[in-house]
């Protein structure tokens, strides 16, 4: 399925994946990714749906003095488990509910 670039999108990864240390420096490098089961979501917007290695988003990353940096993120195909499609970003109740459980 094609989705397009800048789309909102939440992108629902294998846990285990996301803990290994050099994909974990830029989604949570403060400390492990923990929750209920083997998964953890990512909140970003759409670069490539269709890059037959896996799906390339990107990732807003907050820095100490509280600037935003975005970079291309690659996740494989086969850590993915879901992706969620917003039509607008997703609301921050959304978030705080992910964030609660353990996620983003």
């Amino acid at each position: 399925m094609k989705i397009d670039k800048g789309t909102s999108v939440a992108v629902v990864i294998n846990r285990h994946w996301a803990n290994l240390q050099g994909v974990r420096m830029f989604l949570r490098p403060e400390k492990d990714i923990g929750g209920a089961d083997e998964s953890h979501v990512v909140f970003a917007r759409m670069l490539d749906s269709e890059d037959r290695n896996g799906l390339w988003i990107e990732v807003t990353k907050r820095k100490e003095d509280s600037t935003a940096k975005k970079f291309s993120f690659l996740i494989p195909w086969g850590q993915i488990l879901s992706v969620v499609i917003g039509e607008d970003d997703f609301s921050p109740d959304i978030r705080d509910q992910a964030r609660k459980i353990g996620f983003g």
